[in-house]
């Protein structure tokens, strides 16, 4: 959940900074800095201290400005500022002064979703652009729905689940139309997707689960009174594995298609057999893309719990509730892909059997008439 928050609001940023204070600079150039050829020591500014303070002509708005930009003892603070660089400005509302707070990270976003596109368009063509849509419109429907519904104190995980059948509905009939096909990979996608978030509510339960699984998190109780926070868990699980679950689905059902109109005198366990083969060869890939995934956004926290090993006994250590948060979707998720394999074959290999067998007795019909 805090990854989709996170992807929303670099949306939402690269129209506006929402706030006045707030505007967007160029570095012409470094004019110098406070204590290049002063001898005094490290001084001290919110509880950090400052070796330098180094000056920048910025443009803002067809006006230039001097603005200072401090140099911290810890690198870590430090913004690395060059001349032709694209700035965040900050008005200090208490003293009036213009303080550089980041470097403005929109044209990189540009960049990137502009590759994406560019490469979804010259790879795939027509159904590059429908991905693009369906993305778009899933985008659109968490933004401007599932969000403000949940904020106003509806329940995440039915939102959730409206949103994924939405999704699923938008993005497999975009790319494979209304078909057998696309009806059958969008119940198998919701069957797994639905059965990993009904999973999830239970071991949310189970394990006791607050909803704020790191200290930080607790510090905004006040602000999420009226949400459902536990529920925040389940939902997330349902809408991070809907993708990877979507594809299993779709990859089976087209599997089967295929084998319907190649092989005509397979029947319905013949089809059903090899959909759970196909299925069979996707679940080490999909499972692997889905727990390496949650892996890669928790790797931050993973390394600071190595370095502490020494420290935390196990018995401790596992029950964290951010530890144990993203091992729950990690194995739901995973769950999830399992159990559309075998919903997406056994609907493929009846669904589509019967509808061949339905053509037939109208072609014969047709023919004797």
């Amino acid at each position: 959940m805090k990854k989709i928050f996170l992807i929303l609001f670099f949306i939402f940023s690269l129209i506006s900074f929402g706030k006045e204070e707030y505007f967007r600079g160029k570095v012409l150039e470094r004019v110098g800095s406070k204590m290049e050829n002063s001898l005094t020591t490290n001084i001290e500014a919110d509880g950090e201290e400052i070796k330098d303070v180094e000056l920048f002509k910025v443009r803002i708005k067809n006006k230039e400005y001097i603005i200072e930009s401090p140099i911290y003892v810890e690198e870590a603070y430090n913004i690395n500022i060059s001349k032709g660089d694209c700035v965040v400005v900050y008005k200090n509302d208490s003293d009036g002064k213009l303080y550089i707070s980041d470097i403005d990270k929109r044209f990189s976003y540009f960049w990137m979703i502009g590759i994406f596109c560019g490469l979804a368009l010259l790879l795939a063509r027509k159904k590059g652009l429908k991905s693009l849509m369906a993305l778009g419109a899933t985008v659109y429907m968490i933004f401007y729905y599932f969000i403000p519904l949940i904020v106003r104190g509806e329940s995440p995980i039915i939102i959730s689940v409206i949103i994924a059948l939405l999704s699923s509905c938008i993005t497999i009939f975009l790319v494979a139309g209304f078909t057998h096909k696309g009806v059958v990979a969008i119940i198998g996608s919701i069957g797994g997707t639905i059965f990993s978030g009904i999973l999830s509510y239970i071991f949310v339960n189970k394990m006791s689960f607050s909803g704020y699984p790191t200290l930080d998190a607790i510090t905004y109780v006040d602000i999420l009174k009226n949400i459902k926070v536990k529920e925040l868990i389940s939902s997330g699980i349902i809408l991070g594995s809907m993708g990877a679950i979507m594809d299993v689905s779709m990859s089976i059902s087209s599997a089967i298609t295929e084998l319907r109109e190649n092989s005509i005198n397979l029947g319905s366990k013949e089809l059903f057999k090899s959909g759970i083969n196909i299925g069979k060869d996707m679940v080490g890939t999909m499972i692997n893309t889905l727990i390496l995934a949650y892996i890669g956004s928790s790797l931050f926290d993973m390394i600071i719990i190595y370095k502490n090993l020494e420290n935390l006994p196990l018995t401790r250590l596992l029950n964290y509730e951010f530890i144990a948060v993203e091992i729950l979707k990690s194995f739901t998720g995973s769950i999830g892909i399992l159990i559309s394999i075998p919903i997406t074959a056994y609907l493929g290999a009846h669904l589509h059997r019967r509808y061949r067998d339905i053509k037939i007795l109208k072609e014969k019909f047709f023919l004797k008439k």
